[in-house]
């Protein structure tokens, strides 16, 4: 499909504006992807709020440009764009416990994260992160423990005195 100069300009400015203010920026490469599973990925990512489109490359090119990301690389094969205003981690781990389910049809290029383009290895390190939950949860634990570790100790001592 031909797209005329003006309809092009109309997608340049439509994810200038999706794009801007995002937490994270992430491209895939899809070739391969049959539809079904592209289908139940774009479901994943909506039940989560975290938007997924499609563009020509050279398009993505010119609204990356508007946006000020001029360092990002040539970036290879059919190119999904992967964003999120939320959780800068729930994306990232979002899209890799895809790829090992599916094992096929959807590959991690990079993204922007903090103004800058980032490789494969960054986007990973950020899906390994557990959620804000998790860590929630780990840091009452961790501060919980030197208490309980005190009433325990204290239990011993007082049971120790009542019996001697």
């Amino acid at each position: 499909m031909v797209l005329t100069k003006s309809k092009k300009q109309s997608i340049i400015e439509k994810y200038s504006k999706v794009l801007k203010g995002q937490t994270l920026l992430m491209f895939v490469n899809f070739h391969g992807l049959s539809v079904a599973k592209s289908t139940k990925f774009r479901r994943e990512l909506r039940a989560l709020n975290i938007g997924y489109n499609v563009l020509k490359k050279t398009l993505l090119r010119r609204v990356l440009d508007s946006l000020g990301y001029e360092d990002v690389q040539q970036l290879q094969g059919e190119v999904g764009v992967v964003y999120t205003q939320g959780d800068i981690t729930e994306a990232p781990r979002t899209v890799v416990k895809f790829i090992k389910q599916e094992k096929e049809g959807l590959a991690i290029l990079g993204g922007i994260y903090e103004s800058r383009f980032v490789g494969e290895d960054m986007i990973k390190r950020l899906a390994a992160i557990p959620s804000r939950e998790v860590l929630l949860t780990q840091l009452a634990f961790i501060i919980t423990q030197p208490v309980a570790n005190l009433a325990r100790a204290l239990y011993e001592v007082s049971k120790s005195k009542s019996h001697g």
